[in-house]
């Protein structure tokens, strides 16, 4: 692989982080669903990156290394947050029956006592 090549697959992969923050929007599991498709793709980039360093198709100098682990860092913590947002959609889902969220004056799901709640997010 070409360095030119290699370096097109990181570019892609900080163009897919940035992309994937700047649409982020924890209300609406369906860009949910696209934020986790351009980190998966922003990752497969980056394997292709790190496959052209360990070859010796691209110098590995300390810059490039550390520069490395920063988008890692970045794609982690990213896929740690969609996790936790899917987990929420998906429990939600479940408490709701697949209807929309309905809260009382007190915060708690409609059909849900208050009692309940304090035990459920503790």
């Amino acid at each position: 692989m070409t360095p030119a090549l290699a370096n097109d697959s990181l570019d892609r992969a900080r163009k897919a982080i940035r992309e994937a923050m700047a649409q982020w929007d924890a209300a609406d599991l369906e860009k949910v669903e696209k934020y986790c498709q351009l980190l998966r793709a922003a990752s497969n980039d980056l394997r292709i990156f790190e496959s052209a360093v360990r070859s010796g198709d691209v110098p590995a100098t300390p810059e490039l290394c550390s520069e490395i682990l920063q988008v890692k860092q970045e794609v982690v913590q990213a896929t740690r947050v969609v996790d936790a947002c899917v987990a929420f959609h998906r429990g939600l889902l479940a408490r709701t029956g697949d209807a929309p969220p309905v809260y009382n004056a007190e915060g708690c799901l409609a059909e849900e006592s208050a009692g309940l709640e304090s035990e459920v997010h503790a």
